[in-house]
């Protein structure tokens, strides 16, 4: 068959079209992959995407941030840098990186105080955080810090032996408040016998578990702060004072006499029922702050007193002990710790409440309550436990919750957990003969099937 000019016009114009069209496609194709940006991380803990409080973070910022990162094109780890700064570019227009060469400026490096390659400088307007080690929870803390509209304070009380947040022995809070300033909050100690003005300023009270008796003087001027609508964080123990009496009552709670015991602690190998195992929590974001299990000891329980219909306060259990604990109301020693059961007759049975989240309207602001947490341990962010499971999750959601940056309340940073494949050596001969032998031996098998086909047509 003769093809004609015509026809032969025809088959060329249809091949400029074809190729035309698929220049076209390959265009558009680098163009939306250049406009899109989608990844899937499927490893076990998502070590390649940022956590639930990085995201948070991030939806909250305002205002541009800078991010000034000192590192050098050749250093080892620029690269490693380069991806983590990606993921949060990813999520948020308001960063600006800028990536500066000490080697070849000296004066910023001066300025900065630079200390080591891969430093960064997270910045805003005035508010400068130094970030030394390459972390995801390094960099959002200084996003944190430096985003906060203002720094608040917490006014820690003393002068009755509470716990101080300068204390670095095992009763102290100094590890709690090293991490409430990696989130730009401030702590300071105060008696009220000394400075009896609670600052405007403050962004909440602190009562962490006094061991000596409160003055009425010094009680009135913590329930003339709460009637101005003040914040406050009450920890207490089993053997605390019996003269914040009064503070409970105008909070309309009471504390359970005796101490809650726990038989479930045995299942992560603690021979002692005093440490109480926390794993239900409010549906509340302070509760969603502690993923896993909290662990409290030597704990109260907390409930609502019968006399308080006239108060105010929205109550919220936060913490709920398991079912088969109990208050024990008998004294307990170290001798006859093992002996303890449940008397029917004298112990409040379980779940019991170990923290209590309370709210009232404010007459100032309509769209802010006053916020109140009373928990019934101290120890759980002492430094000797604060390290334990979700403590430190739970104890820095309180605060951030109580400083009113609900949009910051901590969510577990997710950390990368190596995971090993072991394979028998049954597996491994299998794995090995299957790439080596059986899939090439597959691939030329079908090879060699299509071309004989082939020829015999």
């Amino acid at each position: 068959m003769k093809i004609t000019k015509r026809a032969q016009l025809l088959i060329r114009f249809q091949q400029v079209i074809f190729y035309a069209l698929l220049l076209a496609a390959v265009v558009l194709l680098g163009q939306l992959s250049i406009a899109t940006n989608k990844q899937f991380d499927w490893t076990q803990n998502h070590r390649h995407t940022l956590s639930e409080t990085s995201l948070a973070i991030l939806d909250n910022l305002k205002d541009n941030i800078t991010i000034q990162v000192f590192v050098s094109p050749d250093y080892e780890y620029r690269a490693a840098i380069v991806e983590l700064l990606q993921r949060y570019q990813q999520h948020s227009d308001k960063l600006t990186i800028q990536f500066v060469d000490p080697s070849f400026s000296p004066d910023i490096v001066r300025q900065f105080n630079i200390q080591q390659q891969g430093e960064m400088v997270v910045s805003h307007g005035e508010q400068k955080q130094h970030v030394f080690d390459l972390s995801e929870q390094s960099l959002s803390n200084a996003l944190v810090t430096v985003s906060r509209q203002s720094q608040p304070w917490l006014i820690f009380v003393e002068g009755h032996g509470e716990r101080s947040p300068y204390d670095k022995s095992d009763f102290g809070l100094s590890t709690l408040v090293q991490n409430l300033g990696n989130q730009g909050i401030k702590v300071r100690s105060q008696n009220l016998l000394d400075t009896p003005d609670i600052p405007d300023n403050s962004a909440a009270l602190v009562i962490a578990s006094p061991e000596k008796e409160w003055l009425p003087g010094e009680i009135n001027i913590v329930r003339d702060y709460l009637d101005k609508g003040g914040n406050l964080l009450w920890l207490a123990d089993p053997t605390q004072t019996k003269s914040l009496g009064a503070l409970a009552e105008k909070l309309g709670i009471e504390f359970v006499p005796g101490t809650v015991l726990d038989p479930n602690s045995s299942m992560l190998g603690i021979d002692d029922p005093r440490f109480v195992l926390i794993t239900d929590y409010a549906n509340h974001p302070v509760g969603q702050a502690a993923k896993s299990v909290t662990i409290l000891a030597e704990a109260s329980a907390i409930q609502i007193a019968e006399d308080n219909s006239e108060n105010p306060w929205r109550y919220i259990n936060l913490l709920n002990s398991q079912p088969n604990a109990w208050v024990e109301t008998s004294s307990i020693t170290q001798a006859n710790l093992s002996q303890q059961t449940f008397d029917k007759g004298a112990d409040v049975a379980g779940p019991v409440s170990l923290g209590m989240l309370i709210t009232c309207d404010t007459d100032s602001n309509i769209d802010k309550s006053q916020r109140i947490a009373v928990i019934g341990d101290a120890d759980f962010v002492a430094n000797s436990y604060i390290g334990n499971a979700a403590n430190l999750d739970l104890g820095l959601g309180l605060l951030n919750w109580l400083v009113e940056d609900d949009g910051l309340i901590t969510i577990p940073i997710k950390t990368s957990v190596g995971t090993q494949l072991t394979l028998s050596n049954t597996e491994s001969m299998i794995i090995g003969f299957g790439f080596l032998f059986a899939m090439p031996l597959l691939l030329l098998t079908v090879g060699l099937t299509l071309w004989w086909r082939r020829k015999r047509r």
